[in-house]
C-alpha cells in the first residue's frame, strides 16, 4: 500500500445504523420507549428514505412527513423543500442525543446489538492490522458511540475523528484537505455512502472518493463494489 491515507464513513459504510437511527428518532418525536416494538410498514419507509438524510435533525421532518402520509413519488422533493425551508429541530436533536446517551449507560448490550457490521467492515479491520495509520474513521456521529463499537470489535489502532472534530469545518472535505496539509499528504481516498460528501470533494483532485454501492445512497446512483474499493486502497 502506497503512502496515503483512508478516510472512512462509519454509518453505511461500516455499520447498517439504521436501526438505531429509527428508535432513537421514535422515542425523540413519539417518545415511544426505545424497546417497543417496532412498526414494520413504519420502519420500512423510514429506512428506504435514509439516505436524504446528512444530520440527525432531520430526521424530525422525515417522520413528520411519515406521520403526514406523504407519498412516495413526492417524498424526496418534499423533504428537501422543508428542510430547506424549516429551522433546524434543536430540541428533537437534543432528545435524540440523550436517548442515545441514556441507552449506552443503562442498557449497553442492547444499544450494542441494534447496529450490524457491513462486511466492508471486518475487511477494514484485517488492513488495520496490517497497515496501521493509513485508515482513519471520519463521521458526523458523536465520538463515544463510535468509540465503543470499536472497542467490542477489538480495532484500537485506527484513528477516529467525529462530530466533536468536525464542528469547525463547513464538511468533510476542508477538514480532509486541513488534515492533508497538516501532514504533508499529497493523496487521499475518502470512501462514502453520501453523495453530498462525495461532491463537495469535487474542487479537490488530491482527494479520491469512492461511493459506495450499499450503505444509505440514493437509489439513482450507481456505488462501487465492496471488491472493487478494497483493490483500489491497498494499491
Amino acid at each position: 500500500m502506497s503512502e496515503k491515507v483512508v478516510f472512512l464513513d462509519f454509518d453505511g459504510v461500516l455499520f447498517d445504523s439504521v436501526k438505531e437511527a429509527y428508535l432513537l428518532s421514535r422515542k425523540s418525536y413519539f417518545d415511544i420507549d426505545i424497546k417497543a416494538p417496532i412498526d414494520t410498514m413504519h420502519y420500512s419507509k423510514f429506512r428506504k428514505f435514509r439516505y436524504l438524510i446528512t444530520h440527525s435533525w432531520q430526521y424530525f421532518y422525515m417522520l413528520q412527513m411519515i406521520e403526514n402520509n406523504i407519498g412516495e413519488n413526492e417524498f424526496e422533493q418534499k423533504f428537501y423543500d422543508v428542510v430547506t425551508k424549516s429551522l433546524q429541530a434543536e430540541d428533537f436533536d437534543r432528545n435524540f442525543a440523550l436517548a442515545r446517551e441514556n441507552l449506552l449507560k443503562t442498557d449497553f448490550e442492547y444499544w450494542d446489538s441494534i447496529d450490524e457490521p457491513f462486511e466492508f467492515f471486518k475487511d477494514v479491520a484485517r488492513l488495520c492490522d496490517e497497515f496501521p495509520e493509513k485508515f482513519i474513521i471520519l463521521t458526523n456521529k458523536k465520538k463515544l458511540p463510535v468509540q465503543n463499537k470499536l472497542k467490542k470489535y477489538k480495532v484500537n489502532n485506527i484513528k477516529l475523528f467525529a462530530n466533536e472534530d468536525l464542528l469547525s469545518y463547513n464538511n468533510k472535505a476542508e477538514f480532509i484537505i486541513d488534515y492533508m496539509e497538516k501532514h504533508n499528504l499529497q493523496k487521499s481516498f475518502l470512501v462514502e455512502d453520501s453523495i453530498d460528501n462525495i461532491n463537495s470533494c469535487g474542487k479537490y483532485p488530491q482527494i479520491h472518493t469512492l461511493l459506495v454501492d450499499w450503505g444509505y445512497i440514493h437509489p439513482r446512483e450507481k456505488g462501487v463494489s465492496r471488491d472493487e474499493i478494497l483493490e483500489i486502497i491497498k494499491e
